[in-house]
């Protein structure tokens, strides 16, 4: 799935994203990764009690994606911190 937004819009939301799930800025990575792949292939929980649960980065990656869609990271660089 190719998304229609250049990078640093992607990075922005992805970051946006984990700040407001509470997610440490080092799992933005993954989350930009996730959204380029289509939610049925997204892997299942394991149960396992991984951190963060991969339910948790899902939650992400949607947040970052309804960012994207929202167009709040139009133009707006990726700010870490």
């Amino acid at each position: 799935m190719v998304l229609p937004y250049d990078h640093a819009e992607i990075v922005a939301a992805a970051e946006e994203a984990c700040r407001e799930l509470k997610l440490d800025l080092v799992h933005a990575g993954s989350v930009q990764a996730w959204l380029s792949e289509p939610e049925s292939e997204w892997p299942p929980c394991c149960d396992r009690g991984c951190e963060p649960c991969v339910v948790t980065l899902g939650a992400a990656a949607r947040r970052a994606r309804s960012i994207l869609e929202a167009g709040r990271c139009k133009g707006v660089p990726s700010v870490e911190g």
